[in-house]
C-alpha cells in the first residue's frame, strides 16, 4: 500500500489531484499480489528519489531539505518537565538516507507497521521556548541548530474508509509512534546579548548528556509527531479516491 509508507514517513503534502502521475503509478502494488510486502518495499525505493527533489505536478515540495513554516508544542509531563514553544522557518536535512529496517503491511485489514532508521538529521529554525527543562528553566528565544544521528522511528496504523460524493477515500483510524534519537549536539543563538547566557546555559546543560535531556523530552516529542503525523496523513489521503492508493 504506497500510501501507507507515504503517511508513515509523513513526509509529504500533495495538493487536490484525482490520479497520481503515471511515472508514479507504475509503482502502485495491488492488493491482489502475492508478494505484496515486498512490493511496497521496492517501491518505495524507487519512488524515493522524485519525492526527494519534489513533485511538480502534484505541488509537493522537496523531502530533502524539509521546510515547515510554523510549529508549536504546548505540552506538560510533571513539574521537571513542560514546554511551551513556537518555532519558525524550520529546516531538516538528512531524509534522504531513511532506510528501511522493517515493514509490514496488511492490503485486506489497511493495516501496517514499519521501522525505519536516519543515520543524521541536521534541524535549524528559530525558536521562542518557556518551560522547564528537568533543573533548567527554559526561557530563550532565537535561533537553533542541532545535529541528530540514529534517529529510530517505528510507527504502526490503520486506516479506514469514508464516502465523500459517491467515491471512497481512506483516512487515518489509528496511528501509534515511537521515536528515539540516539544522540545529538545543538548551539543556541538568543535574539539579544543580555540572554546568551541563557541560551548557553540550555545548550551545556544537553551537550554535556544528550541522552539525559532526549529521553526526558521523548514522550512530549511523540505525543507531537503523533498529532502531527494524522493531521498530515489525512490531508495526504483525501487528495486521492482509495482505488488510487489501493489498486485491486
Amino acid at each position: 500500500m504506497k500510501c501507507f509508507v507515504i503517511v508513515c514517513c509523513a513526509l509529504l503534502h500533495l495538493t487536490q489531484s484525482k490520479v497520481l502521475p503515471t511515472y508514479l503509478k507504475k509503482y502502485s502494488c495491488q492488493k491482489s499480489d502475492p508478494e505484496y510486502e515486498k512490493c511496497v518495499w521496492e517501491g518505495f525505493e524507487s519512488v524515493r528519489q522524485y519525492f526527494v527533489k519534489g513533485i511538480p505536478e502534484l505541488d509537493v515540495p522537496p523531502v530533502d531539505p524539509f521546510k515547515l513554516p510554523y510549529m508549536s508544542v504546548n505540552r506538560t509531563i510533571n513539574e521537571l518537565m513542560s514546554i511551551s514553544a513556537v518555532c519558525k522557518d524550520i529546516t531538516v536535512l538528512g531524509f534522504k538516507n531513511t532506510i528501511i529496517d522493517d515493514l509490514k503491511a496488511d492490503p485486506i485489514k489497511h493495516s501496517g507497521e514499519i521501522r525505519l532508521t536516519i543515520p543524521w538529521l541536521y534541524l535549524d529554525m528559530d525558536y521562542d521556548v518557556r518551560g522547564q527543562l528537568l533543573i533548567i528553566p527554559l526561557e530563550s528565544s532565537g535561533h537553533f541548530q542541532g545535529n541528530f544521528t540514529n534517529t529510530q522511528m517505528f510507527v504502526k496504523g490503520s486506516l479506514k474508509t469514508y464516502t465523500k460524493n459517491g467515491v471512497e477515500y481512506f483516512k487515518t483510524n489509528k496511528l501509534d509512534t515511537k521515536i528515539t534519537i540516539g544522540d545529538g549536539e545543538i548551539k543556541l543563538t538568543s535574539k539579544t546579548k543580555e540572554m546568551q547566557y541563557a541560551a548557553d546555559l540550555i545548550t551545556e546543560f544537553f551537550n554535556e548528556n544528550p541522552r539525559r535531556v532526549l529521553d526526558a523530552v521523548n514522550p512530549i516529542f511523540i505525543e507531537w509527531t503523533k498529532d502531527f503525523f494524522i493531521e498530515m496523513s489525512d490531508e495526504i489521503l483525501a487528495t486521492l479516491p482509495a482505488s488510487e492508493w489501493l489498486p485491486a
